[in-house]
């Protein structure tokens, strides 16, 4: 990912949340129904080539909602800065779309935002980086899941866009903190808000200790 362009506002943003309570520390999510996000079984190994064809990826097909998403994530800062977090929100949907066209998955793909809001809690959380390989891995392992295809059905199309534009929001803002944080480190109060973020946002998701979640060219597991 290219995030050179982002990272100066990121780094305004953080500077933002720093001044935030602790139970509004502007990185968490702000599903209305968490319900509807597709908890995975990570004994599904990541599928082979062949397998992965025959899984055919769940579009977000609403109309997007990016200025609106972006809006409700704003509300976790302070109310003087969400103007301006908004806008990084916004970029930062836009550097998303970037990496699902390289990665040449279809557009709005929800498995490739749900990919991105575990690897990047996960690369704050674990503090380490996740190739672009690991990430198509964790993918993959989402798109085949059956419980990917169900919500199809049991969720409305907006509410599905929701979820996915959330996703790669809150996913690319974690990873491009973690990034931040490498190059010019943060206040370890600062640093520890934000990892304690990141265990909520997967512990919300996967219903486990994310302490213990694993992530390499094999995908996602639990160790």
């Amino acid at each position: 990912m290219k995030y050179r362009s982002i990272l100066p506002a990121l780094l305004l943003a953080l500077g933002a949340a720093q001044s935030a309570s602790a139970q509004c520390c502007g990185y968490g999510m702000s599903y209305d129904n968490v319900v509807v996000w597709p908890q995975p079984d990570l004994r599904v190994p990541v599928p082979t080539v062949s397998e992965a064809k025959k899984a055919k990826p769940v579009l977000a097909k609403a109309k997007p909602a990016v200025k609106e998403n972006a809006r409700k994530l704003s509300m976790h800062f302070p109310p003087e800065q969400r103007a301006q977090v908004e806008k990084y929100y916004i970029e930062s949907m836009a550097t998303y779309l970037k990496l699902e066209k390289k990665m040449g998955w279809e557009p709005r793909d929800m498995a490739g935002g749900l990919a991105a809001f575990l690897v990047g809690n996960y690369m704050v959380l674990h503090e380490r980086n996740v190739s672009d390989e690991e990430y198509a891995a964790v993918a993959s392992q989402m798109r085949a899941q059956q419980q990917m295809q169900k919500i199809t059905q049991a969720s409305d199309q907006e509410k599905l866009r929701d979820v996915f534009e959330q996703s790669a929001m809150v996913g690319v803002f974690m990873a491009v903190a973690y990034l931040a944080h490498q190059q010019k480190p943060q206040e370890s109060a600062f640093y520890g808000n934000l990892r304690n973020a990141a265990r909520e946002n997967l512990q919300l998701v996967l219903k486990s200790d994310p302490a213990k979640l694993s992530i390499d060219k094999n995908g996602m597991r639990f160790q």
